[in-house]
């Protein structure tokens, strides 16, 4: 019997056909300064941004929060004994959220209020990148819908339309789709976890491949993991989290040390307070943090902090160079841009009052960036089926 957990194999995935190799056998073993927001969508769109059934708000009941801890300390003490993550430190490092974007990933659904800032973010999209959107069922009237809607802002033939079995869980797509890594050799691979509103898009690559898949089984969402290209990663301490080891992130996701932010107040996820600029330079809005950080070698930079309960400057999108900001109509909005421009970087706003008061997220929780492969790659990774 394998351990208790088993791990995330999904790397080197190749261009030609055929089925997944065993584990040992992959490259991981088992526009410019605007300072208000972007315009609301035109009325002619009003109809294709319209709210799903079932998408649900960011975070988890009290309920749900007690079994997945519960779940994940159970899986603790396996974890910290496996001499498999142990033989995997060093091979693999995270893909940061700065470098070269390739594919920009996103869900079909608008709720939250969300088009707007959807639109801003493919707006924004780098030249050569693709814009990436999944829904629930493989249907030419859900293709034309989500190509009429972006085509406002880019063109048809750089955008894919995907099936992703339940699809309307995961809105929230920094949470659910697997964290993009490399290995050193530079080959891309991601790493799966357990997500809680159980969209798990891995399943179907297993599907699709007639193959066994190896993930880690413990509970965790991308939107609670931000990393350098150096392996330096941050997470905020809190909730089922707290037991997840270090060896996981040291053998899975490539972390050279993982920074453990004590929870303050959100959801729990570090990027409602933590940005990465480069490998050294960060932007948060919590002074606890930034001493902590500083006290790790980094440079860090503070953004105001907007006076919702969840609204946050630091849930931005970065993409070649452009950043994509959160603004809610407040004093701070231009603050905030005129922040990350110092830093170097074209800061665009986009609305986000329900998306982070109503949804209790922002513009990086409703993304997923890739790096540059192959459209056969990214399929294979996404365990998705092209319209």
């Amino acid at each position: 019997m394998k351990n208790i957990i088993t791990i995330a194999a999904l790397l080197t995935f190749l261009a030609s056909a055929g089925p997944l190799k065993a584990a040992g056998e992959f490259g991981l073993k088992a526009s410019e300064a605007q300072t208000a927001p972007a315009a609301s969508a035109p009325a002619a769109l009003e109809k294709i941004f319209v709210e799903s059934p079932g998408v649900p708000a960011h975070g988890y009941t009290q309920s749900e929060r007690k079994s997945m801890t519960g779940h994940n300390s159970g899986l603790e003490k396996s974890a910290a004994k496996s001499l498999y993550l142990k033989s995997l430190e060093g091979q693999y490092r995270p893909f940061a959220d700065y470098e070269k974007t390739g594919y920009l990933i996103m869900s079909a659904d608008f709720n939250f209020d969300s088009g707007p800032g959807k639109l801003e973010m493919a707006r924004n999209l780098p030249a050569d990148a693709t814009l990436v959107i999944f829904s629930e069922t493989a249907d030419a009237s859900v293709k034309e819908r989500v190509l009429k809607a972006y085509e406002t802002v880019l063109p048809r033939a750089r955008i894919k339309v995907i099936a992703l079995p339940n699809a309307a869980m995961g809105f929230w797509a920094r949470d659910g789709i697997p964290v993009p890594v490399f290995s050193n050799e530079g080959k891309f691979g991601v790493v799966d976890a357990v997500y809680g509103h159980r969209f798990e898009p891995d399943a179907e690559i297993a599907r699709l491949f007639n193959s066994g898949l190896e993930k880690h089984e413990f509970y965790f969402e991308g939107g609670n993991f931000k990393a350098n290209a150096a392996g330096d990663c941050v997470m905020i301490n809190h909730g089922a989290h707290i037991r997840i080891p270090d060896d996981i992130f040291s053998g899975l996701y490539g972390c050279r040390q993982m920074i453990r932010l004590p929870f303050v107040d959100g959801i729990g996820h570090v990027d409602e307070h933590v940005s990465f600029i480069s490998d050294k330079v960060i932007v948060t809005d919590l002074a606890a943090y930034k001493d902590i950080l500083q006290g790790k070698g980094f440079t860090v930079h503070m953004l105001p902090k907007p006076s919702g309960p969840y609204e946050t400057y630091a849930n931005s999108l970065i993409m070649d160079g452009k950043v994509i900001v959160p603004v809610f109509g407040r004093a701070t909005d231009e603050q905030a841009l005129a922040v990350y421009r110092g830093l170097g970087l074209k800061a665009t706003g986009a609305p986000s009052n329900s998306l982070s008061n109503k949804g209790q997220g922002s513009l990086h929780c409703i993304t997923m960036v890739y790096p540059k492969v192959s459209a056969k790659e990214l399929m294979k990774a996404l365990g998705g089926e092209e319209y």
